[in-house]
């Protein structure tokens, strides 16, 4: 059996040393522009809302960025206190808060996704659209089997 383990391409590892590699090199270009405390995930949050033209809150992003609960709190943390979005209440309801983007906010959006189209641009300069194509729904799908796999897990257990 392992044998067979070290014979195979196992794609987890390699597309997580891909992700790390992208992700710091986006980080590397957005830590040189002087944004304190805030990486890739962060433009991607920023950008995300700034995009948005419905009121978005923060049990709306967990379902969308499938970031545990505690991370997403953290990042929305940070966010605030560097001033590029904040909570404001709607109808009236001060437990219910949207997030919105500020002014500073919209800056660092821009600053974030020119560094991130910037990183995409580079790492795909030997790659055809059509390639691009096939990448991206190769990873679409195999990124349902894993979010499905608990669920096969769990039926194996009652087998």
């Amino acid at each position: 059996m392992l044998a067979d383990f070290d014979s195979r391409r196992h794609l987890g590892i390699l597309l997580y040393c891909v992700s790390r590699e992208i992700r710091k090199a986006v980080n590397r270009g957005v830590s040189e522009i002087n944004v304190e405390n805030c990486n890739v995930n962060h433009g991607w949050l920023v950008g995300f809302l700034e995009r948005q033209t419905e009121p978005v809150f923060q049990k709306d992003l967990e379902k969308i960025f499938h970031f545990p609960k505690s991370t997403l709190a953290d990042m929305v943390q940070t966010l605030e206190k560097s001033g590029y979005i904040a909570k404001a209440p709607i109808d009236g309801d001060g437990r219910k808060k949207q997030i919105i983007v500020t002014e500073e906010g919209k800056k660092f959006t821009s600053l974030a996704e020119t560094q991130i189209l910037a990183v995409d641009e580079y790492i795909t300069k030997d790659i055809t659209p059509e390639q691009m194509d096939l990448v991206v729904e190769v990873l679409e799908k195999m990124r349902k089997n894993a979010e499905d796999y608990k669920a096969y897990v769990e039926i194996k257990k009652e087998d």
